[in-house]
């Protein structure tokens, strides 16, 4: 069966909503995933009736809830382990509105991130903020019909790589608890992009797909790093993955449309 992909609007942020949307399926992309901070749709602010239109029935892989640049300009404050209460409650209410705009978009599952640990607090503390955060997010993301929460680990954050995010997942044991999986940032950690795919399983909401050169963070478009895609591509064959693969280029803001093709045209014959 082959694969389905899907292009993040977060490399649009130059363009309107509704004209990535637009520009995304006029490229051949399956899917859409929906940048859920400024100056798309930043969940308190964003018109439904107008998104839903822009889609007409395009389907959206997933909601993208790891920046709060609508709350900060830094896009990673507040986080879901702030030591202040009332500076986590901000996050832990904007990733809410966004399972409900996912909710009302069709969108099967929502990702967020991190950040990294805060001076001050120590790994046993943070472990516990965030569990009760994300038992927060996760009993909002439980009425029907359920949106799927998928944590994204990234080099530098509290949940950083894969042995974190798996023991996270495993300890909240909670059956809308999975991984929105970069496998980027897989590489960039060193880790085996197959054992890590094989690792998650069932628990891939939804993955970001990138290039990545000498384990340097920069998303880079297929074709122009390390990574091995044909062995990326028989390790989801053999998890059986059917949701999205999702290109995410948000470094190419002055040509995401130009970025996003030779993406597509590079992974297209590989995936099927």
């Amino acid at each position: 069966m082959p694969h389905r992909f899907a292009y993040s609007t977060n490399a649009y942020t130059k363009w309107p909503l509704e004209r990535a949307i637009a520009d995304i399926r006029w490229r051949g992309f399956d899917g859409v995933e929906i940048l859920a901070d400024v100056p798309h749709a930043w969940p308190e602010a964003a018109d439904v009736a107008t998104i839903r239109h822009a889609l007409a029935d395009f389907p959206v892989s997933n909601l993208n809830a790891n920046t709060t640049v609508g709350l900060d300009p830094s896009g990673i404050r507040p986080s879901l382990i702030d030591p202040d209460p009332a500076t986590r409650r901000q996050k832990v209410q904007y990733v809410k509105r966004a399972i409900e705009l996912a909710r009302a978009l069709g969108a099967p599952s929502v990702c967020t991130a991190t950040g990294p640990r805060p001076p001050r607090v120590s790994s046993r503390q943070a472990q516990t903020l965030l569990s009760d955060a994300l038992e927060q997010i996760l009993a909002a993301a439980e009425t029907k019909p359920d949106v799927r929460v998928g944590i994204e680990y990234e080099p530098g954050f509290f949940v950083g790589g894969m042995r974190s995010a798996l023991r996270l997942i495993e300890e909240l044991d909670h059956p809308l608890l999975g991984v929105n999986l970069d496998l980027g940032h897989a590489q960039c950690e060193g880790e085996n992009l197959a054992e890590v795919i094989e690792a998650f399983g069932p628990r891939i909401w939804n993955i970001h797909i990138e290039d990545i050169r000498k384990r340097v963070h920069e998303h880079l478009i297929p074709g122009h790093g390390d990574i091995d895609f044909t062995r990326v591509r028989r390790a989801l064959d053999r998890i059986r993955y059917d949701r999205f693969i999702t290109l995410e280029l948000y470094p190419y803001k002055d040509d995401p449309g130009g970025a996003g093709s030779q993406g597509l045209a590079h992974l297209r014959p590989i995936f099927g």
